[in-house]
C-alpha cells in the first residue's frame, strides 16, 4: 500500500508543477498583456474588471474593442509561416511546391548559423 501512496503522491505533485507553472506563466502573461496597454485601456479595463459599468463611456468602448482587435490581429499575423519573395510579396507556403518547401525549410533551419556569421564577422572587422 505504501508503494501505491507514493506513486499516487508523486503524480500529485507532478501535477501540480505542471498546472502551477501553467497558471503562473498565464497569469504573468496576462499582466504584461496588461501592462502594454494604453493607460486609457487600463483604466476601463479596471473599471470593468471591478463592475462598474456605469462608470463607462461609450467612448471608451470602441476604443477597447480596436485595440483588442489590432492585438489579435497582430497575433495571427506574427505566428503565421511567410515566405516573403525578392519584390515584397508574401507567398503563402502551403502553396508552394512540395520541392520548394523543403528548401525553405533548410533554409529557415541554417538562417541563424547565416546571421550569427555575419554579426560575428561585422564585429571583428570594426575591432
Amino acid at each position: 500500500m505504501s508503494i501505491l501512496s507514493s506513486v499516487a503522491i508523486g503524480w500529485l505533485g507532478r501535477r501540480v508543477l505542471d498546472w502551477g507553472g501553467i497558471a503562473l506563466g498565464g497569469a504573468f502573461g496576462l499582466i504584461q498583456f496588461y501592462n502594454a496597454m494604453p493607460p486609457q485601456v487600463q483604466t476601463l479595463v479596471q473599471k470593468v474588471a471591478t463592475g462598474h459599468w456605469q462608470e463607462i463611456t461609450l467612448g471608451a468602448v470602441p476604443g477597447l474593442i480596436v485595440w483588442g482587435w489590432s492585438q489579435f490581429q497582430s497575433f495571427k499575423a506574427t505566428t503565421r509561416p511567410q515566405v516573403v519573395t525578392d519584390d515584397g510579396k508574401r507567398v503563402e507556403t502551403d502553396k508552394l511546391a512540395p520541392s520548394v518547401q523543403q528548401t525553405i525549410n533548410a533554409s529557415v533551419k541554417e538562417a541563424p548559423k547565416t546571421i550569427l556569421d555575419a554579426l560575428i564577422d561585422k564585429l571583428n572587422k570594426t575591432r
